[in-house]
């Protein structure tokens, strides 16, 4: 019986590390900034997320990544820029470096 208390112990022991340890991993890549706004786009063509554009129109369902950059690099946000050569129209993301969108603009004031 002690044997497997013991067991048991150092089981939870080990799995509740392992979860601190990964507690660094919420700082994300510009790149990871870029695919997290092109998966929003599309989104946001079926519905309005609550952010200052609105729902998008069809044209940008056929947004290609490459016409995603980041516009720039800030302490805690990236701005990720997206053209639509269709409208001639630019979104602009504000992304925080945890991974969440945090404001869309047509004008980038962040």
């Amino acid at each position: 019986m002690n044997k497997l208390l013991s067991i048991i112990t150092l089981c939870g022991a080990l799995l509740t590390s392992n979860v601190q340890a990964h507690g660094d991993h919420g700082v994300i890549s510009g790149q990871k900034a870029v695919s997290i706004a092109a998966t929003h786009i599309q989104k946001m063509t079926f519905k309005d997320a609550g952010f200052e554009v609105g729902k998008l129109d069809e044209s940008w369902k056929n947004i290609d990544k490459s016409q995603l950059s980041i516009a720039s690099v800030e302490d805690n946000f990236y701005v990720v820029s997206a053209s639509n050569s269709t409208t001639e129209r630019k979104l602009y993301f504000q992304v925080i470096k945890n991974g969440q969108v945090k404001a869309v603009k047509y004008i980038n004031e962040f």
